[in-house]
């Protein structure tokens, strides 16, 4: 069975919007939970950058699709330094905020120089990818390294699902790019689009549950550290 582009983006879509619901009741009952406050703005930004997409009237419309990609890139790097910034005991919403809005901005920088060297359609969807490639990287890693902070076994999973996502994304980056620079025949992106996509999806849901998991973990030992004390 063939997968079908415009269905993933509807079953991401539905995805996103569940995830963010899931994440932010989890963390509304465990408020000391890694990572899903940021997890739920991530998916939240992802949800508008995907709403504000289904404002552009064509494929032409560069402006908004630019400002849907700035948007997600803006939710991706929100988490990745959410974590960075826990793991480092700062707690400085000022300059998170700022270092996520410095983030997308850079990803507008590389589609400038991008568009000015003929990259042509893919100025965006290259930069796009590989940014949200690294940031999931990026964000496996700081979810790795939280684990000597409270040693929660399930940190692996959510790691993992980063990793993937991380690597889904930069190979999509890489097969555009490959094929901007001629290494790759045309329609090579076309024709892996919809794997990697999937992947993202998949791998999106299971971040979430991952989280999810970290979550419950966490407040399974602190009751019954509770219960000792007693």
């Amino acid at each position: 069975m063939e997968l079908n582009v415009k269905t993933l983006y509807l079953i991401g879509a539905i995805v996103t919007f569940c995830g963010a619901g899931a994440a932010f009741l989890t963390w509304y009952h465990h408020r000391e939970a890694p990572g899903l406050r940021a997890w739920t703005a991530a998916l939240l930004l992802t949800s508008l950058g995907a709403l504000i997409l289904r404002f552009r009237t064509s494929q032409e419309d560069v402006t908004l699709g630019l400002a849907a990609d700035m948007v997600i890139v803006t939710g991706f790097a929100v988490m990745w330094l959410s974590l960075r910034f826990a793991n480092h005991d700062r707690k400085d919403l000022v300059r998170l905020v700022a270092f996520s809005i410095a983030i997308s901005v850079a990803f507008l920088a590389a589609f400038i120089v991008l568009r000015a060297i003929g990259a042509g359609r893919q100025a965006a969807s290259i930069p796009f990818s590989l940014f949200l490639g690294l940031l999931g990287l990026a964000s496996a890693w700081e979810i790795w390294e939280g684990r000597r902070r409270d040693d929660l076994r399930s940190r692996l999973p959510a790691a993992l699902a980063f990793v993937g996502l991380g690597i889904a994304r930069v190979f999509r980056a890489g097969v555009l790019g490959f094929e901007v620079i001629h290494v790759l025949p045309p329609g090579a992106a076309a024709a892996t689009h919809r794997y990697t996509l999937y992947a993202t999806i998949v791998f999106t849901l299971v971040v979430t549950y991952g989280l999810v998991i970290m979550a419950t973990e966490q407040a399974v030992r602190r009751e019954a550290m509770q219960f000792a004390e007693r």
